[in-house]
């Protein structure tokens, strides 16, 4: 390996060696933490590697080779005991599906960085180049980490990827604490470490369906359902939700509304399988209704916004960006576009009253909060 450091990384894929690296972490040291996964031709992403990093040492636990991961799931979920990731909702998921229900208190450094004015989807390597000095390599990105035995090279990289994570956390933390946003950090990481968004009702569906909110009422419950249908069953087969049914073939289904199997395979035209395997479950599906108290039905913005929404829409962004420059970070922090859209149509959205941001855009609330 091309780091000397590394020769002192342990690889560990036996249960007993796991739980005695664990016992050696120091009471109360922070942990940091990554994961390799894949999920190419699944719904819920295989927990390949999983690599830890406590007060200069290094594990790297082999997930595949371990049936029991309870002790490390103990450990994650020790209330006295920060854990410090990087972009951590993909490795959230991919650790609860796994059994890590729990994992707070988190500390996010990607969160922390565009906290302290860092873009805000700056990758680990590129922060820890610019925080830290140190050029990391970059070849094993798109590697397979099913493989086994992984390579030198692999483990190496995987180290790195939680090697500097401390170091990182002390430069940010004392970023943050000069600019009077440590509390920033911990409410959007308690946030971040919620269930309900690491793993979201199937009702949610549809918010993943870029699009559908334009459609007109009808066409939007048809979306909404079609959603809700293909998350269970991509859930329940263990597939790519586009491999059970694509957001192009949702939104054309929602719009064209087929009221027969020939109709339904004109909008499909070029997916024969799935009309002959899925016709009949599908119309019946297109057939729901959204009851008044679908929280989907609040979403829903009735078409296309007009010219004149288009327009508040427009400088309400616009005094967003004003705002997130004076603070020095993106504007997204603040509110996202489809924050922008759901204010301007009269749907505060919740996270713009709470919190840090409640002080920081209370008269854009007063502004655009009304249609």
């Amino acid at each position: 390996m091309s780091d000397s450091r590394s020769d002192h990384d342990a690889y560990i894929s036996d249960p007993a060696r796991l739980v005695e690296w664990l016992a050696a972490c120091a009471p109360s040291a922070p942990l940091a933490l990554d994961t390799e996964f894949e999920r190419q031709r699944t719904y819920f992403a295989q927990l390949c590697l999983v690599q830890i990093a406590c007060a200069g040492c290094i594990a790297l636990v082999d997930t595949l080779a371990l049936d029991n991961l309870q002790p490390l799931v103990t450990i994650l979920a020790e209330p006295g005991r920060r854990k410090l990731l990087h972009a951590a909702r993909q490795d959230l998921e991919v650790l609860y599906f796994a059994g890590v229900r729990t994992i707070e208190p988190l500390s996010d450094t990607q969160i922390a960085a565009a906290l302290a004015g860092f873009d805000e989807q700056i990758g680990y390597a590129e922060l820890v180049q610019q925080v830290l000095g140190i050029t990391l390599d970059k070849s094993q990105t798109r590697t397979n980490w099913r493989q086994r035995p992984l390579s030198a090279q692999q483990l190496h990289y995987a180290a790195e990827d939680v090697r500097h994570l401390a170091a990182l956390d002390t430069e940010l933390g004392e970023r943050l604490a000069a600019l009077g946003r440590t509390a920033w950090l911990a409410e959007e990481c308690r946030e971040l470490c919620a269930p309900t968004l690491i793993d979201p009702p199937v009702a949610h569906a549809w918010q993943r369906v870029k699009g559908l909110p334009a459609l007109d009422a009808e066409a939007f419950a048809r979306g909404v359902a079609l959603a809700r249908w293909r998350e269970q069953r991509a859930r329940d087969r263990d597939l790519p939700r586009g491999w059970v049914l694509k957001d192009a073939e949702i939104l054309a289904l929602a719009a064209a509304a087929p009221a027969s199997r020939s109709e339904l395979a004109a909008v499909l035209a070029d997916n024969p399988a799935f009309v002959r395997k899925h016709a009949e479950s599908v119309l019946e599906v297109m057939r729901e209704r959204l009851d008044e108290d679908d929280p989907a039905r609040g979403a829903q913005s009735g078409g296309p916004p007009s010219a004149a929404a288009r327009q508040r829409a427009k400088a309400c962004a616009a005094r967003v960006r004003t705002r997130a420059a004076e603070l020095g970070i993106g504007p997204s922090l603040l509110l996202t576009r489809r924050d922008i859209e759901r204010l301007v149509a009269g749907q505060v959205p919740p996270r713009a009253t709470a919190g840090w941001r409640a002080a920081l855009l209370a008269d854009v609330i007063d502004e655009f909060g009304s249609p």
